[in-house]
């Protein structure tokens, strides 16, 4: 087997029943790899979740994504033996198929918890952003109507965040496919930056009408802005897999 990874390396697994699932509440769990015998047996953390185990089986199949200093690979393994060794839980898996390059299609989703700010577009604001986008109309006219308009800017709760979207908690319901702007600090090494983007919502869920939870994708963003974005996931999950050291 042509190795690929080096030991340290990040890796994401998804039970591979979900590879292939449209359910959007798939379960991808992060791991490391600590060893591996240059043949087909790796050894691997066990994902953990709130601080508990995650009960993934023996001799249950999963797919593998190594995050690798050349770019993503991916694999099917091969849950063999679980156990415990100087009070970390790991797991011995066995490669099954060849890693190969892997061009995601998703961001990965970072779990995290801070403030951004956003607010809601009325129809009128979309239709002159609409207008102002495909040239249709006085530009300089449109672009003063835009200064005059209001602007309800409103506080949320971040849950998680991609390269391609963000899930966040507010205090009331927003419509599918209504338009915001997110108003999102990015917290890296050198200092916060700040980053304003247009999204659309694509679900909203929620018993309670002032409780919500909201998923949104974004439209707006530009590579700069998305590279921030994507850097800060990846520094943040290599602080939390150090122990928060930074």
């Amino acid at each position: 087997m042509i190795r690929v990874f080096d030991i340290g390396d990040r890796i994401e697994i998804t039970p591979v029943k979900a590879v292939f699932s449209e359910d959007k509440s798939e379960k991808k769990y992060v791991s490391q790899l600590l060893d591996f015998d240059d043949i087909r047996t790796a050894k691997i953390s066990t994902p953990l979740q709130d601080g508990r185990i995650i009960p993934l089986r023996v001799d249950q199949d999963v797919r593998l994504c190594f995050f690798t200093k050349s770019g993503l690979y991916q694999c099917k393994a091969r849950i063999k033996k679980r156990y415990i060794e100087d009070k970390i839980p790991m797991m011995d898996v066995l490669l099954i198929s060849e890693p190969e390059k892997y061009q995601r299609r998703r961001f990965y989703r970072l779990e995290c918890t801070y403030e951004i700010n956003y607010r809601r577009l009325s129809p009128e604001e979309v239709r002159i952003r609409r207008d102002l986008e495909s040239g249709f109309g006085d530009a300089q006219e449109l672009k003063k109507q835009l200064e005059d308009m209001p602007q309800d800017w409103k506080t949320g709760v971040v849950t998680n965040l991609s390269g391609g979207g963000i899930r966040f908690h507010l205090g009331e319901s927003l419509d599918i496919g209504e338009m915001i702007e997110l108003d999102i600090p990015i917290s890296l090494k050198n200092g916060i930056v700040p980053m304003k983007v247009f999204s659309h919502v694509i679900d909203c869920t929620g018993d309670r009408p002032d409780s919500k939870d909201v998923r949104c994708e974004f439209d707006s963003i530009g590579p700069k802005e998305r590279e921030l974005v994507v850097k800060y996931v990846f520094e943040e999950q290599r602080r939390r897999m150090s122990g928060g050291k930074a």
